[in-house]
């Protein structure tokens, strides 16, 4: 049914079957997805404002505002420049016209509307962190109607620690929210491993 209705590349458009989501995958992953598809609604006016700015490029790229790619492409002076190599041994010397595709595609997204678009976007996140608990008390709002759906208002489940973890850890401190002791790695045995980890 989840495959049918969520997994598949057909239903994009449509709203996830949360409550099968969480029937399937449990409460935290169906909170999780239900937390996940309220932030992508919050997005959608700002990715919206973006496909007008693509679309912008895309109507503006062979007219004058895109002069660097006019001259690159059209003018007989510029495009018979001969550049430089762009690495040291195995690039060559080559004609400014050879960026003629790469001078029109970066036009898509670095034009003229590009500078609205990023002081819409100032104001967007201005609005949003200005008023951040907006979209809290909203998500809030949400979580509540989905635990009063679910009956998890008075859920509380115990995170078990590893039976391996516990049984390699040799160190042991008070955890500063729960005020438990737990098995902890110690900083400089953790900085070892992430060094090796990185190292590769």
């Amino acid at each position: 049914m989840l495959y049918l209705e969520w997994a598949s590349i057909r239903s994009w458009y449509k709203r996830q079957p949360i409550h099968l989501v969480r029937r399937y995958f449990g409460d935290k992953m169906g909170m999780y997805f239900a937390w996940l598809g309220f932030y992508t609604q919050m997005l959608i006016p700002a990715s919206c404002i973006g496909c007008v700015t693509f679309v912008c490029g895309l109507f503006f790229m062979n007219s004058d505002y895109n002069k660097p790619s006019k001259e690159i492409c059209d003018d007989e002076h510029v495009r018979n420049l001969t550049m430089c190599p762009i690495c040291d041994e195995v690039c060559g010397f080559y004609p400014l016209q050879d960026s003629c595709f790469t001078s029109k595609f970066t036009f898509l997204f670095d034009n003229p509307v590009t500078v609205f678009f990023s002081i819409a976007m100032s104001f967007w996140v201005n609005f949003f962190v200005g008023t951040a608990t907006m979209f809290l008390e909203l998500w809030k709002r949400h979580q509540a109607v989905l635990q009063w759906q679910w009956d998890t208002g008075n859920y509380e489940e115990e995170e078990e620690v590893r039976p391996e973890f516990q049984a390699r850890v040799k160190t042991t401190r008070v955890n500063p929210i729960t005020r438990k002791t737990e098995p902890y790695i110690p900083f400089y045995s953790r900085a070892s491993r992430y060094v090796a980890v990185n190292s590769i």
